[in-house]
């Protein structure tokens, strides 16, 4: 276990302080004998999913405080510090039971420059890290990340209420009759939260929010709000069971899934990949397993026949499907590379090229002309263009690509699902070669609208 000295952390992005240490007795009986931060969450602990959220915004060192059952925390942490490769000091609170005020205090001799301050129970959105950052630059003041849509906040009545006078904070509290936002529990802290929690804790007083009352008195707490990005305060069966539907629902990709993507192969997919993420299975063999079945299934279309034909369309599509589960197990994970993204494109196109061959072959043993396979030379390059064209206007134009109907009309998901219709009805020949002349009046269409705007500029 790394061994933190009592000196500021240097670097752009603060450290991240994590409390840790209460009892979370409300979650007890659904995670079995775990203590509240082990608590699983679609394949990681409420812990470690804090941890990997403050590294997704380049946090490189970690304080948490534990106290409740350290004995089992410890070497989790240690373990955990060797598999993410960060340092990770536990500082163990012995008075965790007084409040959440004294566990911040126990680090006070650690960190000596501004740090994010998190409560290892909440899930976020990284980017909302991101919008305290920003917000930090140049003040001396702490920050809370404020929720002003009140209307979804999951048990309101539990929630800390927060008073605002524009971005200034004038009041905190659970028993607020009167608020203009929730507390997320979410913070950029200076070294001054020390100074205050000492003074509220010499009056007895050891929440944190006690503390925070110092810091609005000086007028030096200032709110941050987040807009409509998600965040879950995770403090009991029922509210774990609605941060995990939501972490699922937010796997889908609104401005990039496809008509089939959305209404059919990421519901499925989803489920899929709810169960994966309790496997060892990895993103990129999730790639390979979609490839594979995909060759499986055009292979299928190639001894011809109505019952090969339809078997071959349903396992296609089975791959398509499945070929959505690598980036939602890597965004669960947090797992996401470059290169992951890049394999997946590779070997959809060879997937293309697959299934074109497949159903070339196919209908070619009942049509022996070769203008069978001058159809399959001209569905192809539509097929592997219009992923290639929608890359490169994004690469040239450092843009989104022209959406539309067209732009969801050339999407993969939609072709698979068309030739598996077209399966159905044992035409999937026709069909692959309607699809590949959408694919290049697609094509045709994003070029002239890169033309469009090289005019404009």
């Amino acid at each position: 276990m790394h061994i933190a000295t009592e000196k500021a952390v240097t670097g752009t992005v603060p450290p991240a302080l994590i409390l840790a240490a209460g009892e979370g007795h409300r979650l007890n009986g659904v995670n079995g004998d775990n203590p509240k931060p082990l608590t699983p969450v679609l394949g990681l602990t409420l812990l470690e999913r804090a941890i990997l959220s403050c590294k997704e915004v380049g946090v490189q060192e970690f304080y948490v405080v534990i106290g409740y059952r350290s004995h089992i925390i410890v070497p989790y942490l240690s373990a955990l510090e060797q598999r993410l490769a960060v340092p990770i000091q536990p500082i163990e609170n012995p008075n965790w039971r007084e409040g959440n005020g004294s566990s911040a205090l126990s680090a006070a001799s650690y960190i000596s420059c501004s740090f994010f301050l998190l409560m290892c129970d909440h899930l976020f959105d990284p980017a909302i890290l991101r919008l305290l950052l920003t917000a930090g630059t140049n003040t001396t003041d702490c920050l809370l990340a404020v929720d002003c849509h009140t209307e979804r906040v999951f048990d309101l009545d539990d929630a800390t209420k927060v008073e605002l006078d524009r971005d200034v904070i004038t009041g905190i509290g659970k028993e607020k009759a009167s608020f203009d936002a929730v507390d997320t529990g979410l913070f950029l802290c200076q070294p001054s939260l020390f100074d205050v929690l000492k003074v509220a804790g010499n009056r007895g007083q050891h929440s944190l929010s006690a503390g925070l009352v110092e810091l609005i008195r000086s007028r030096e707490f200032r709110a941050v709000t987040i807009g409509k990005r998600c965040w879950f305060d995770v403090d009991t069966p029922k509210s774990l069971g609605l941060a995990k539907r939501a972490l699922l629902q937010s796997l889908s990709k609104p401005d990039e899934d496809g008509f089939v993507s959305r209404y059919l192969n990421r519901p499925v997919s989803r489920r899929i990949s709810e169960i994966l993420v309790h496997t060892p299975v990895n993103p990129n063999g999730i790639s390979l397993l979609s490839f594979t079945v995909g060759i499986i299934g055009a292979a299928m279309f190639c001894p011809g026949g109505y019952i090969w034909t339809i078997l071959a369309g349903m396992v296609i599509q089975l791959a398509s499907i499945v070929d959505g589960c690598d980036g939602e197990v890597a965004r669960l994970r947090f797992q996401s590379s470059k290169f992951g993204g890049w394999f997946d494109t590779i070997l959809d196109r060879y997937g293309d090229t697959a299934i074109v061959a497949g159903v070339s072959y196919g209908y070619w043993l009942s049509h022996p002309y070769a203008a069978v396979w001058l159809g399959a030379i001209f569905a192809l390059p539509g097929f592997i263009m219009a992923s290639y064209t929608k890359k490169e206007f994004v690469i040239r134009y450092q843009s989104k690509p022209p959406g539309g109907l067209f732009g969801k009309l050339i999407k993969r998901d939609l072709r698979v699902f068309a030739i598996m219709l077209g399966a159905i009805v044992n035409m999937p020949y026709e069909i692959m070669l309607l699809v590949g002349l959408l694919s290049h009046a697609g094509i045709g269409w994003i070029l002239l609208k890169g033309y469009r705007q090289k005019m404009v500029e």
